[in-house]
């Protein structure tokens, strides 16, 4: 394949990598004297006139979805233009590092690696939906580890709000990190990018897929039926996160409504727990602040007793106010001391705290942290556990 010396202002230096439909080249812009991904598609495919043409348009929405997003976690479009020779093409910043998929290739990645991916591509994603971008395709191979983070790149099938490319029908993306509902009907959302993240992190932290196989109706079938495998079970030193398959199982909730509220809320929480900190944030109930049901009844039997005991001595204590030897309010407290120490003794310990490290934010304030949006008591409730879960509001940002 010859590659041409020039396209538009840019010197073609080499290829970077190809794709099924388009290919990334190196480039120096010979204007402001940087390098530079420069993206085109491929012109050894035969592909028909109509489909050309397609992947054209898909290319344009591209660069619009690009324009509209401004995030140090997302690579940045710099310029966009025709060529004769090539057609249309993308000017992207210049990535110095490796992709996901390629670091998979050497196994899983390290925990505080997972944690900066989680947090960063996270708060990246929940940035695009606020501004109506769908990504839609969510994988290794879109996840770009730079030297000054991790960059979600490839915004190729990115729906927008008033976006008349693509139908909601349509299914896009890779089967094995789409969502249920993507791969049923075409319902893509910000939550199903947050089961693609999910995905995506499972594999980056096991080096497994979550739904494996090579046929895609038999991952598709698992994705809609089957629970991926607890992650330690892949990797049995992950066992040490004592809230991470809980907080996956959310996020890989088969029903939208039961994941986390936002992709960045998901992503923090992963953080946390890799990076330690969610100790404070998340704790088990101790078997010791659980009262026994026959001690609960006792207690209950105790009450009662005593309710009547002050009863009848009040009473008791009218009948003969007018007597000398009238009940007083000290006999009264002594028969009551006596009643309740007859109670076998206990000590039940506080309620575990679910309380967040920083306080709520005051009325009128910034909001608080999208940790603290999904920071109910059920916050990493495993996803069968639907009915323990909050209901979403009605329809997605």
């Amino acid at each position: 394949m010859e590659l041409p010396a020039r396209i538009g202002r840019y010197e073609i230096e080499r290829l970077l990598g190809e794709g099924g439909m388009g290919r990334v080249l190196l480039a120096r812009d010979t204007v402001l004297g940087r390098r530079v991904a420069l993206k085109i598609l491929r012109d050894d495919l035969g592909l028909p006139p109509e489909l050309r043409a397609q992947l054209v348009d898909r290319m344009r929405q591209e660069a619009r979805a690009a324009a509209a997003l401004s995030h140090p976690g997302m690579v940045t479009l710099h310029d966009m233009g025709q060529d004769e020779q090539v057609g249309l093409y993308l000017v992207f910043e210049l990535i110095d590092g490796p992709t996901l998929r390629e670091l998979l290739a050497k196994g899983p990645l390290p925990p505080d690696t997972v944690a900066s991916i989680a947090r960063t591509i996270g708060a990246a994603l929940t940035h695009a939906h606020e501004a109506g971008v769908i990504h839609r395709d969510v994988k290794p191979e879109n996840v770009m580890l730079a030297r000054s983070g991790p960059k979600l790149t490839d915004f190729g099938i990115a729906r927008l709000q008033d976006s008349t490319l693509t139908r909601a029908t349509t299914v896009l993306g890779t089967p094995a990190y789409s969502a249920p509902e993507a791969l049923a009907s075409g319902a893509f959302g910000p939550r199903s990018d947050e089961f693609s993240l999910a995905t995506t992190l499972y594999e980056a932290l096991t080096g497994a897929r979550a739904f494996p196989g090579d046929d895609t109706l038999a991952v598709a079938t698992r994705v809609a039926t089957s629970k991926q495998p607890a992650l330690s079970a892949q990797l049995p030193s992950l066992g040490r996160f004592a809230h991470l398959d809980a907080i996956f199982d959310r996020a890989l909730a088969k029903e939208a409504k039961n994941r986390f509220p936002t992709c960045e809320a998901f992503g923090n929480l992963v953080a946390d727990e890799l990076e330690g900190a969610n100790s404070d944030t998340i704790t088990p109930a101790p078997r010791s602040s659980i009262v026994p049901r026959a001690t609960r009844r006792w207690q209950n039997v105790t009450a009662l007793a005593s309710v009547v005991v002050i009863a009848a001595l009040v009473v008791a204590g009218r009948l003969q106010s007018g007597d000398e030897g009238g009940v007083s309010l000290k006999s009264v407290a002594s028969a009551f001391a006596a009643t309740v120490g007859s109670a076998p003794k206990m000590v039940v310990a506080a309620p575990p705290s679910l309380a967040h490290r920083s306080s709520p934010a005051p009325s009128g304030s910034a909001a608080a942290s999208p940790v603290l949006d999904a920071g109910t008591a059920d916050a990493v409730a495993p996803a069968a556990s639907a009915s323990a879960s909050a209901p979403a509001p009605s329809g997605d940002p």
